[in-house]
């Protein structure tokens, strides 16, 4: 896989209007894997954002007939927290954060699974 590849696809993303930025972490240790350029402003930001993703885990046994956890969102009152998955091998999740209405959260679902199969299948 090539990471320029990748980070220029975070990139892209992270350039949509109503985007402050987005990275790759880890879901077991909340390390950086990789991140948008303009993620430097929020490191700690998506290294404590995936809390939100092991609480559920935690507890998922109790969502069980509502199925796998697609995203996790969190609407803050300066902006929103999306948490998506991205592979599970190893477990990493992209978060993104951004506006709450000007982004369309679900088409990004769309472009992390391209971001998955990159990180799978290699260069």
């Amino acid at each position: 896989m090539s990471l320029d590849v990748i980070r220029g696809r975070l990139d892209q993303m992270a350039a949509e209007s109503g985007v402050r930025g987005c990275a790759l972490v880890d879901a077991a240790t909340g390390m950086i894997w990789l991140a948008s350029t303009n993620a430097a402003l929020h490191l700690s930001i998506w290294e404590a954002a995936v809390d939100y993703w092991r609480l559920h885990e935690r507890h998922k046994r109790l969502f069980t007939e509502l199925g796998p956890l697609r995203a996790a969102v969190m609407h803050h009152a300066s902006g929103l927290l999306a948490i998506l998955p991205c592979t599970s091998e190893p477990e990493l999740l992209l978060v993104a954060h951004g506006a709450q209405k000007r982004v369309d959260w679900r088409a990004w679902q769309e472009q992390v699974r391209q971001i998955g199969q990159l990180i799978r299948n290699g260069p």
